[in-house]
């Protein structure tokens, strides 16, 4: 369930198809009217040199119409000079300043009540990001009844007057671009709020937000004016060579704005970039201005429709490249010390998702408005490609369900595991180290299981039968049981250990293999062990055997104290059992301790007694515990005046001289023992 998801693919490729059949129609349409063209269906050759032929005939009448243009615009120019003195122009423009005059009216009306509300929305002091989202919306609502009042007070006032014949035309593209472009504008100025930062709704810099605003509304009205003005000037006034010239011009100047747009918000992130030290790693400002550039070419060569498709396809992968960044701006990540980032939470991944999903939609939805798809008849009409796309819509459902539970799972998991905290291999387990041992592997077994139900759950919404394939599945499973068994085998017995508890992260183990070290990391097949020399030992569950763990619970650590035989056993006890209770004492070493120090004598042998000390201490402290337990002991026996026993002995054989730590042979020659 990837960022740019699975939904997004087959959007893609509904589209393309759709655009390949559409563009397949409109070239074998123009090709018909090429005269000595007889191309043979079904021949790549043959398909090339037809669109090649398309596009030389569609450039050759974009060039003819912009030559025979500038006439028509005379033509139109003096018409109009004409048609405007008489009573049909002056009845038209006199209802025009009434409908400007009425709507205008209504909507100042309406702003002497609505703008003290605006004025304290835009005063109010803020606390977080989705606080100032609330309010922009507010903001919104109010500014956009303002403009419904408007549209409604001049499509009334519209209908009221009885309009000359030929001026009607004119007048409802003007009343749609005036509200095209206030509605683009309205957008815009909620979106960057210039002059109100804190309620805008994008991470956009404010030194920009009028820019941004000015950019957007202008190709709000270009893109109003190449759709309402050219039909016009085709249908009604009967000149197609204008209504191409400004589809062209509007087209070039729709073509620049984006370019210039876009080039300068790249070259200021690569500045910032600089500036903090990172070069950029991808020349993103050439890769955009050859897909401007290229969907302009396409446009000029093939027409608008598959000009649109590419358009809204870019447009969908941009929005979908910065919906995270947009998103997060409401829900800010957390930055730790050392520079990661942490997830924002639940909420705002599912609200990624689903925004994934809706900026999809909306495109599917645009490119199958430019391709004119018959919308009306897709639920029950007999295309198959109709029928497909549904299918596909479907599936892009499923991939939505799938990865919002996958998003939630996700996130659940790694919350708790933040809150545990880090793993130190070298530090005791702990209370949770059974859960950071299960929680990766559940959160990579929900991964699987969630990915196959989304594959099977497709293949059944496309129309596929899947129990044949779940049948031959079961069957190769069997087969692949067989050649792999110890794969089997270690994953089942991986299971057992890990449910029965045996170990868990961080934990010192020992195998019946001999291997040993303390467990970092559970997959599915093998545990990796990091012995304490250093190296990693990764082992399959298979061949674990018996495991010791050395980490659970507590331990006893016995050894030996060599004193010399004629010491008072029940003096050096007491001694030790105070030594003990010391320790316990301390506050550094005390909490370690299970059970005191104590001792007992354990045996003689010649010249030596052996005393037997033991204590009972938390896993993997038993090695602290014991070199201060020595320190201690030490001191204690050198305050006390008993020194270790040294394992020297003194042999006197009669008639013989002998020294203390000497034997002698016989012979009279003294040794040293």
């Amino acid at each position: 369930m990837s960022k740019r998801s699975i939904v997004a693919f087959l959007a893609c490729a509904s589209a393309a198809g759709l655009a390949l059949q559409r563009a397949q129609a409109e070239t074998l349409g123009t090709a018909a009217l090429i005269q000595d063209q007889t191309v043979q269906q079904g021949q790549l050759s043959a398909f090339v040199a037809t669109l090649l032929q398309a596009a030389k005939h569609r450039l050759s009448g974009i060039a003819n119409s912009l030559a025979l243009a500038p006439g028509e615009f005379a033509r139109l120019v003096s018409e109009v000079s004409t048609a405007m003195p008489t009573g049909n122009g002056i009845v038209t423009l006199t209802y025009g300043l009434i409908l400007v005059i009425v709507g205008a009216g209504a909507e100042w009306l309406y702003w002497t009540y609505a703008t003290p509300a605006v004025i304290a929305l835009e005063a109010a002091a803020l606390t977080s990001r989705r606080e100032a989202f609330s309010l922009a919306m507010r903001r919104l609502a109010l500014r956009a009844f303002g403009l419904v009042l408007f549209v409604v007070a001049i499509v009334g006032a519209a209908a009221y007057f009885d309009w000359p014949a030929g001026f009607d035309g004119f007048v409802i593209a003007s009343i749609l671009l005036i509200v095209f472009v206030r509605l683009a504008w309205l957008v815009a100025d909620v979106i960057a709020a210039p002059g109100h930062p804190q309620l805008r709704l994008g991470d956009i810099d404010p030194a920009h937000a009028q820019r941004f605003v000015a950019s957007f509304v202008g190709m709000a009205f270009l893109l109003a004016l190449s759709h309402l003005l050219p039909e016009l000037l085709e249908y009604v006034a009967g000149a197609p060579h204008a209504a191409s010239a400004v589809r062209v011009i509007s087209a070039t100047l729709i073509t620049l704005i984006v370019l210039v747009a876009v080039l300068t918000g790249l070259r200021r992130g690569r500045a910032a970039a600089r500036a903090s030290g990172r070069l950029p790693r991808f020349p993103y400002g050439f890769l955009a201005a050859a897909l401007i550039l290229g969907i302009y070419g396409v446009w000029l060569a093939a027409g608008s429709p598959l000009a649109t498709l590419l358009a809204i396809l870019v447009i969908v992968a941009a929005v979908q490249a910065w919906l995270r960044r947009w998103v997060f701006f409401y829900w800010p990540e957390e930055v730790t010390p050392d520079g990661s980032t942490i997830g924002a939470g639940l909420i705002p991944n599912i609200v990624l998702s689903m925004s994934r999903y809706v900026v999809v939609l909306l495109g599917i939805g645009a490119a199958l408005i430019a391709l004119d798809a018959p919308m009306r008849n897709m639920a029950g009409g007999d295309s198959p490609l109709m029928r497909f796309v549904l299918h596909l819509l479907g599936v892009a459902g499923l991939a939505l369900v799938i990865n919002v539970g996958w998003v939630a799972i996700r996130e659940l998991i790694d919350r708790r595991l933040r809150a545990i905290g880090p793993f130190d291999p070298h530090a005791e387990p702990g209370p949770n180290a059974r859960l950071r041992t299960l929680l990766p592997l559940l959160r990579m077994t929900s991964a699987i299981v969630l990915l196959v139900l989304l594959v099977l759950s497709a293949l059944w919404t496309l129309g596929i039968e899947i129990t044949p394939l779940l049948a031959g599945a079961g069957v190769l499973g069997l087969a692949v049981g067989f050649g792999a068994q110890a794969l089997v085998r270690d994953i089942i017995a991986g299971i057992f250990y890990l449910v029965e508890d045996v170990f868990r992260i961080g934990e010192y183990i020992e195998s019946g293999s001999s291997t040993k070290g303390t467990v970092e990391r559970i997959t599915l097949r093998t545990v990796a062990l990091r012995h304490h020399n250093g190296p990693l030992h990764f082992v399959p569950y298979g061949s674990l055997g018996t495991v010791r763990n050395n980490s659970r619970d507590w331990v006893i650590e016995k050894f030996n104290l060599p004193l010399p035989v004629a010491v008072d056993s029940e003096q050096v006890r007491k001694i030790i059992k105070k030594v003990g209770e010391g320790m316990q004492a301390d506050p550094d070493i005390g909490p370690l301790i299970r059970e005191p120090l104590k001792a007992k004598l354990y045996r003689i042998d010649p010249g030596i007694k052996i005393f037997r000390c033991k204590f009972q201490t938390a896993p993997g402290k038993q090695f602290d515990v014991r070199a201060e337990a020595f320190k201690r002991i030490e001191t204690a026996l050198k305050a006390a005046g008993i020194s270790f026993a040294d394992g020297l002995q003194t042999v006197v054989i009669p008639g013989s001289q002998a020294f203390p730590g000497t034997q002698v042979f016989p012979g009279g020659q003294p040794a040293v023992a």
